[in-house]
């Protein structure tokens, strides 16, 4: 982001502070991210003698390491649970839609709560039920409209459900509940799909103002499912039927 790369600290520090030159203006965003780097910068006490190094704070030798690194985004680790990565990456999926869920499991996806966290004003409302205001956790797991979507497959299944609070408890607790289903690689991708058809469905309502009966949405999450299916096995064209049958 900022225009001189290849500066050092002593082209960009001075004792009034620092001088960063962007090359373009801040999106929306970034700017919290910018923010917290500016933090973090914030506690350098000046210039020392000697060549500027890379110093990693993560390892003791400084040195950056991807698992060190994850482990320290993984803030859920010190509350005995894992970050369910698994159901995230190895889902087979378009790249799209697991870059989505990650965002969903990190409560970052822009719901209008995270639109008013930067700083934009809004009467926060559910596009789909219109009776409370949307949050991730809200729109994706507890809205009463959502919930006819996952009866499709809890029905089916004849599992008796408690919907969990987060995104990412229900991640883990529907690989648990996949233990005993006959192609599991089918089920893990079932939550992305009905994500996805909400996803969908809810931006339809808030930026084209089209409101699609839930009959309708029902059918784009199982036509992605199917389709997602099909991709997972080489020239497979299950039909629906077998698909749901196979989960």
């Amino acid at each position: 982001l900022v225009l001189f790369q290849q500066s050092t600290i002593s082209d960009l520090w001075s004792p009034e502070g620092w001088n960063f030159i962007f090359r373009r203006r801040l999106n929306d965003w970034e700017i919290m991210r910018v923010a917290d780097f500016f933090n973090t910068v914030d506690t350098f006490n000046g210039l020392q003698t000697g060549e500027d190094v890379l110093w990693w704070t993560g390892d003791a030798r400084g040195v950056f390491k991807v698992n060190k690194a994850y482990k320290m985004m993984d803030h859920t680790i010190q509350h005995g649970t894992t970050w369910p990565w698994k159901q995230i990456w190895k889902s087979k999926i378009p790249h799209k839609v697991s870059c989505f869920v990650w965002l969903m499991a990190k409560e970052a996806v822009l719901t209008q709560d995270n639109v008013m966290k930067r700083g934009i004003t809004l009467c926060s409302r559910c596009f789909l039920c219109g009776e409370t205001a949307e949050t991730v956790n809200h729109l994706f797991l507890h809205c009463k409209y959502t919930q006819q979507i996952w009866s499709i497959f809890l029905n089916r299944k004849g599992i008796s459900w408690t919907m969990p609070r987060k995104v990412t408890e229900v991640l883990m607790s529907w690989e648990e509940e996949g233990v005993h289903a006959k192609d599991r690689s089918r089920w893990r991708i079932i939550p992305s799909a009905i994500w996805w058809a909400i996803w969908k469905e809810r931006n339809s309502r808030c930026f084209e103002s089209i409101v699609n009966n839930v009959q309708k949405v029902k059918l784009s999450c199982i036509l992605f499912l199917v389709f997602w299916c099909n991709q997972l096995y080489s020239n497979d064209t299950t039909s629906i039927i077998d698909v749901l049958d196979s989960i």
